[in-house]
């Protein structure tokens, strides 16, 4: 397979329809939060969690698409047909597990076949090799996802598991290989949903207080939850995402390929699912529902320990330090979800963002002490 040996020397930047396109995406993981909001047990938190894999991988797909083949005409009209399949997997999500399961995987499948299309037509040919690599498990996992909607709900959540396995199955046999990436375009494109989610977290935050008299307990669920929010941004955007970027650049090919894949795939799926969990909290703290607080207050450190621990895996693949930090800061803030049930949702709320802010201060205070 003849592969490219350079970083391509013109940088590309991300287009406004990629960003279009990024925000129906996003819509697509707040969709998320009714299924979290709903889950009660070990195996409900599964299921979402299937379900975002399943969306996750495809909309990095159509990021390495347009990474490839750029975002031209004909690519724009490829991105809005493909808009309208996540668009229509969004609505279906909430019972994707019930009488909207098979709709959610004809528009999964749909999604499938116009990436594999799009890519044959318009990648080069050592990406239309490798995509034609990769096809097999995007159909196979299309195909069982679509049988799940077709068998009983007690049962489908086996072929959704099944279909994730499916790619960490091209993982291991490293699939991605062949495959091009320009590294500024790459990281952009990736800053940029993260950065939407984080918007929806605001939004998320905006719901809760809707309906809410802004006393002195609402005004401070408010403004805690922007700075629990803000110092995520933080750790994202100070400077890892340059520091991602340049070491792509540095990387060979193959290499280059790779931590695009652990880096931007797997690290930033367990980020964004931190981030759902903690939105999700955040909404019922700030909205008071009347719901146990311990739920709430769960949701909120596990969110952070799923983000922080995301946040080390992706600083590890992409050489970034130090990552112990981060990691510890995963550990610390789990036995936080006590903070809730005792001095109840605001408390939660503070003690998390005050922990996201102390690790912060001691990354930068190290990294001063080495310069």
């Amino acid at each position: 397979m003849k592969m490219q040996t350079t970083e391509p020397k013109e940088e590309m930047r991300v287009s406004t329809i990629e960003s279009f396109f990024d925000l129906v995406f996003v819509f697509t993981i707040t969709q998320l939060t009714y299924l979290v909001a709903g889950a009660h047990g070990p195996l409900d938190f599964l299921l979402v969690l299937l379900v975002l894999m399943l969306i996750w991988w495809m909309y990095d797909a159509y990021a390495w698409l347009t990474n490839e083949a750029g975002a031209g005409r004909p690519m724009r009209l490829v991105l809005i047909a493909a808009m309208a399949g996540f668009l229509v997997m969004a609505l279906a999500l909430p019972r994707s597990f019930g009488t909207d399961g098979l709709t959610f995987g004809l528009a999964y499948l749909f999604v499938i076949v116009l990436h594999l299309v799009a890519f044959l037509i318009k990648g080069g040919r050592s990406a239309r090799q490798a995509m034609l690599g990769v096809a097999p498990f995007n159909l196979g996992a299309a195909a069982l996802v679509i049988a799940a909607g077709l068998m009983h709900a007690g049962w489908n959540w086996l072929f959704f598991l099944a279909a994730v396995t499916l790619f960490a199955i091209a993982t291991i046999l490293r699939r991605e290989q062949g495959f091009s990436i320009n590294s500024a375009h790459f990281v952009e494109r990736h800053g940029l949903v993260i950065l939407i989610i984080l918007g929806e977290a605001i939004v998320d935050i905006g719901t809760g207080a809707a309906s809410r008299a802004l006393d002195a307990r609402t005004l401070a669920a408010i403004v805690l939850s922007l700075v629990l929010i803000a110092a995520l941004w933080w750790s994202y955007f100070d400077r890892d995402d340059e520091r991602a970027r340049h070491a792509l650049v540095a990387a060979s090919p193959q290499a280059r390929s790779r931590m695009a894949l652990l880096g931007y795939w797997y690290a930033h799926l367990a980020m964004i699912a931190g981030i759902v969990l903690i939105a999700t909290g955040v909404k019922q703290v700030v909205a008071d529902l009347v719901l146990p607080i311990q739920e709430a207050a769960w949701l909120l450190a596990g969110g952070m320990a799923v983000y922080l621990w995301g946040d080390a895996w992706f600083r590890r693949v992409m050489g970034i330090r130090p990552v112990i930090i981060r990691a510890v800061g995963a550990a610390i803030v789990l036995p936080l979800g006590v903070v809730g049930s005792l001095w109840g949702g605001v408390a939660e709320i503070g003690a998390v963002a005050a922990l996201a802010i102390v690790l912060l201060v001691i990354e930068q205070r190290l990294e001063r002490g080495k310069n």
